[in-house]
């Protein structure tokens, strides 16, 4: 969530400081209206600001969950660790689910204990050199896989960060405008770049960001 927090403000503060493009309005001694916002506090207090940072936790919890069985389940097939994964991830497991589920790391459990067995055994038959190098190779595989949707995973999250990013762009700046025109603002800056003066319309703008309906 730190990572987005971070990817969120600087894209609202880019936005507000480059200023609405709403109708210039002046005042009756023709001085133009200024606006300004608290961009820290829209990001921190806004409900769909709140909502894309959950969006993106959800997902970067759920990866890091595989990810998790995968690597503690290196001597499954790769159909049974996605079977696992697939029964370990569903909200409601049945009881059914919960019985396959041990048996799965039963098996995994048994093969790792043979291959740790055979790995220190010596004068192998070539039975056993056969059924070492099976299970080597399946451990192998499995860290293989594991790498590459890792890397997949990592991509999946970048592209998620830089789709609310833009996401967060659009709303504030579509939320900024609307509050301006309201309110008869020709310009809005951020408030931390204002000494004094300016209509504050921070709780405006929050308003405006309510959780999008999914």
């Amino acid at each position: 969530m730190g990572k987005l927090h971070s990817l969120l403000c600087a894209a609202g503060a880019s936005i507000i400081l480059m200023a609405v493009s709403v109708a210039s309005v002046w005042g009756a001694d023709n001085v133009p209206k200024i606006g300004v916002i608290d961009v820290q506090k829209v990001l921190r207090d806004a409900p769909r600001m709140k909502q894309y940072m959950q969006e993106y936790e959800e997902l970067r919890e759920q990866l890091g969950r595989i990810l998790d069985i995968r690597s503690q389940n290196l001597m499954l097939s790769e159909d049974e660790v996605k079977e696992l994964i697939d029964l370990k991830i569903k909200p409601s497991p049945t009881e059914q689910d919960k019985a396959r589920i041990a048996e799965l790391e039963r098996i995994e459990r048994e093969r790792d204990a043979e291959y740790k067995q055979l790995q220190s055994a010596t004068n192998l038959t070539d039975s056993q050199k056969a059924r070492l190098k099976e299970l080597q190779e399946l451990q192998d595989k499995s860290k293989a896989t594991g790498k590459a949707l890792e890397d997949d995973y990592n991509s999946r999250l970048q592209t998620k960060l830089q789709e609310l990013d833009q996401q967060a762009d659009a709303d504030i700046q579509e939320a900024v405008k609307k509050v301006a025109e309201a309110k008869g603002l020709s310009l809005v800056l951020v408030k931390d770049a204002v000494r004094f003066g300016g209509t504050d319309i921070t709780d405006d703008v929050i308003s405006k960001l309510d959780r999008k309906v999914k």
